[in-house]
């Protein structure tokens, strides 16, 4: 038997150093045996490159997450939190509109408008978007750590959250929902805490709960202390946001599986653990009470959800055609497969919750965020540990070095993703940009250089705009706050004027009667009307009023995006104060692609209050806008 050692075999023979052919220079392993002090060498270049790469997928959850486009609400929520600020105190009743002057105002986001209206009036827009991207960092980090703690490797947890915040960034505007995220988040990261190791506690019967703990693995009752941090938890959140109701649900839903767990396995030791997690689930229930409204905010979060709203879009079911769909898909797969391969004990509770709010997810859009914080937080010890059984056995393949030209190729391009991505991140970090093509930011400097102003029906999604722009003088028929300070009869009578039918998408009281589509147009005395140009049906009924034999609208304003229709007895008559002849009326179809930075009000706009940080306004207005 030959005993020689494969590295001393003739057969398998290497040039001497210095005789290196040249084309091995740019192999992508060196293939020389490695001294000691090589291997040592190799190994700190594989650690360099993975921490390029770990980098690299960080900035690009953050580009993620630092998606800047505007939402249509972020107007009335710095407005309203301005409002309650200057005047120290919340209304009770719906403002800024003619409708539902006297209409009860039930505003489930009085810490987030009052957090928004502060960061804007303190830092300006870039406050906001620095925000936004800090809660979403903050959220992966509480992932991450999560992950760690159950041994998740950084890269599969780097590359793990790319995917979790690419699913993110259609949800993650500047609005109240970054707070339900953040708590939902904080309410996840305390589970993880109290129920470390929990498992084991149910199934060995010499573990008492009160044993020394020496690692993750050993539960003790103490740990339960961290629920008590769901308290404030609950609380914060009811003050923030009306999704609290779901947060909460989830969180309930999770202490009575653990006490079913509980029962099920440790019998009647359990009764003193089963007792302490039904307290906390009534504690977190009740701080939710500790808001301005007390149980008049449930009551009327159970009315609302209790009727549809399929005129908006995020309340819809999920299709294939929607911007969410696949990355929904992709993370669904991922997650599934990762439970199904994993070696690690599957948790029935988390499973069945991952299920339900999937499911509620193809039912609503919105509920997808959801969704994606609990894969974030539960999929990646199981997503580990299937990559570990796929992986082949490398343990007995010796380290190789990366070949110079490979080794600093890969550097330097993991470094110029890094800072291309950078790049990217700091400009969105800086611009929160409002697309003359999608905001009637020209209709309304148009109106402000005419000093039009009464009650004015809007479009749905640029009411609060409008409310930002041109309040006091103007308020507005109906807004994106809904039914929180709108009866239902304000909101059927809008989207029969601006949807009509909607394909059948429409919700409406019993008592509504036929579908009019005009009723809007008496209702409240309205003076205005801006017509979004992309709602067909609201076009038609403005054409078809004007073409009357008595017309009671006339056109004052249109480009490729909008058009404002006026009373014709105030704007038609030469009689009236507030008369514009047809000589003074700009009528175009021309877009505008370009934007300004938010909030794009119109100029002279030192009678808003949202100006004061305002630094990119429309221009000085011309009859050429």
């Amino acid at each position: 038997m030959n005993d020689q050692s494969p590295v001393d075999d003739p057969l398998d023979r290497h040039p001497p150093d210095g005789d290196q052919p040249e084309g091995d220079k740019f192999s992508a392993i060196e293939r020389q045996p490695l001294e000691e002090g090589e291997l040592a060498t190799a190994r700190a270049e594989y650690r360099m490159l993975k921490w390029l790469m770990v980098v690299a997928l960080w900035v690009s959850c953050a580009v993620a997450l630092a998606f800047n486009l505007a939402d249509p609400d972020l107007w009335g929520h710095v407005r309203y939190g301005q409002d309650a600020i200057r005047s120290g105190q919340l209304h009770r009743t719906a403002t800024h509109t003619y409708t539902a002057a006297d209409h009860p105002w039930v505003n489930h986001e009085v810490l987030a408008e009052l957090t928004y209206a502060s960061l804007f009036d303190w830092f300006g827009v870039e406050g906001l978007l620095l925000f936004k991207l800090l809660v979403g960092l903050g959220i992966l980090a509480g992932m991450a750590w999560v992950a760690a703690r159950h041994g998740v490797k950084v890269l599969t947890i780097a590359v793990f959250l790319l995917l979790v915040a690419n699913n993110f960034t259609p949800f993650f505007t500047v609005r109240p929902q970054l707070f339900s995220f953040a708590c939902c988040a904080m309410t996840l990261v305390v589970l993880d805490l109290a129920f470390t190791g929990w498992s084991l506690w149910l199934t060995d019967p010499n573990n008492d709960g009160e044993q020394s703990r020496h690692d993750i693995c050993t539960w003790r009752h103490r740990q339960l202390t961290w629920l008590l941090l769901l308290v404030p938890i609950g609380a914060l959140w009811a003050n923030s946001h009306g999704a609290f109701l779901a947060g909460v649900g989830i969180a309930v839903a999770y202490l009575l599986g653990r006490s079913a767990e509980a029962i099920r396995h440790r019998r009647w030791q359990s009764v003193l653990v089963v007792s302490v997690l039904l307290f906390i689930a009534a504690a977190m229930s009740g701080a939710t009470l500790l808001n301005a409204y007390g149980a008049d905010l449930h009551r009327w979060l159970l009315m609302s959800l209790g009727s549809p709203r399929p005129e908006i879009s995020e309340w819809t079911a999920l299709r294939p055609k929607h911007v969410v769909f696949w990355p929904f898909v992709i993370l669904s797969i991922v997650s599934v497969s990762s439970l199904a391969l994993t070696r690690r004990s599957r948790d029935w509770v988390q499973i069945a919750l991952l299920v339900v709010v999937a499911w509620q997810s193809i039912q609503h859009q919105r509920h997808i965020a959801f969704f994606v914080l609990l894969c974030g937080f539960w999929i990646p010890p199981h997503l580990q540990s299937a990559l570990a059984r796929l992986r082949p056995d490398t343990s007995k393949l010796n380290i190789q070095r990366l070949g110079p030209w490979w080794r600093w190729g890969v550097a330097a391009l993991l470094a110029i993703v890094i800072g291309v991505q950078g790049n990217t991140l700091y400009g969105r970090l800086s611009v929160l940009p409002v697309y003359r093509s999608m905001y009637p930011v020209d209709a309304v400097q148009w109106m402000t250089f005419k000093q039009i102003n009464g009650r004015m029906i809007v479009a749905f999604g640029w009411a609060q705009y409008a409310i930002a722009a041109l309040s006091p003088e103007t308020t507005v028929a109906f807004d994106g706050r809904f039914r929180t300070c709108y009866p239902q009869e304000v909101v059927d009578k809008s989207f029969d004027f601006q949807l009509g039918d909607n394909r059948g998408y429409r919700y409406r009281r019993a008592e509504a009667g036929p579908l009019d589509p005009t009723a809007i147009l008496e209702f409240g005395d309205p003076e205005l009307v801006l017509v979004d140009r992309l709602y067909k049906n609201s076009v038609q009924v403005m054409e078809f009023e004007a073409a009357a034999a008595a017309p009671q609208w006339t056109l004052l304003y249109q480009d490729g995006l909008a058009q404002l229709w006026g009373r014709a007895l105030i704007y038609d008559n030469p009689n009236s104060p507030r008369y514009i002849a047809p000589a003074e009326r700009l009528i175009t179809d021309k877009v505008h692609f370009s934007a300004f930075n938010w909030p794009a009000l119109p100029v002279p706009s030192v009678i808003h209050p949202l100006a004061k940080a305002q630094t990119d306004a429309p221009p000085t207005p011309t009859e050429e806008l």
